[in-house]
């Protein structure tokens, strides 16, 4: 594919409505903007939100999260429309001391796209493309128990419940629990074997 100055672009995934794909400049607007507005900021960490003045390192950091390394697929993409609207990304990320287990998140940024089942089938696609592209042996998804609808999506696409660490943040009044999934790539072959 190319954008619309004629450069070409890699997609990562495609789905019915949007698709996966590489960070593109077209994207640093939204980017900026999104650091600032919409209502995915209430649900990702909310306490711990960039202020205006570090959007450009932020950006930067997240660029950088797209390229592929040694260990296996890209660490980021961007949710896009068939026309090319950025609407989000999702991500991957792992610790020093366990390369074999890898984290997921997921941001719909664009408030006019929450709530379509967007997050379900960019996450979907994500969780297949990872597990396809590597061999590491599970994937994990943290939320929040102020995120009903990312427990949802997690639930619906095969993460498994595996518990929660009570009162792990205090945010408006009320104690807030991390709450954790997974997925087995066993568990994921099983799935798409059917």
């Amino acid at each position: 594919m190319s954008n619309k100055n004629g450069q070409p672009y890699e997609i990562i995934a495609r789905g019915d409505l949007f698709m996966l794909r590489q960070h593109l400049e077209m994207d640093r607007d939204p980017y900026k903007r999104w650091q600032t507005q919409g209502m995915w900021r209430e649900f990702d960490a909310p306490w711990d939100q960039n202020q205006p003045d570090n959007i450009q390192k932020q950006e930067k950091h997240k660029v950088r999260k797209q390229i592929i390394d040694d260990s296996g697929p890209r660490k980021m993409a961007v949710i896009a429309t068939l026309e090319n609207q950025p609407l989000g990304w999702v991500s991957r990320y792992s610790f020093r001391n366990n390369p074999e287990i890898w984290f997921v998140g997921i941001d719909i940024c664009e408030d006019d796209y929450l709530n379509q089942g967007i997050g379900t089938e960019a996450l979907n696609l994500w969780v297949d493309y990872l597990f396809a592209k590597s061999n590491f042996h599970k994937l994990c998804l943290d939320t929040w128990s102020m995120n009903p609808r990312m427990m949802r999506v997690a639930e619906k696409i095969g993460f498994a419940y595996e518990g929660s660490q009570r009162e792990m943040q205090f945010w408006q009044d009320e104690w807030l629990d991390l709450v954790h999934y997974g997925m087995l790539r066993k568990e994921w072959e099983a799935k798409h074997q059917d």
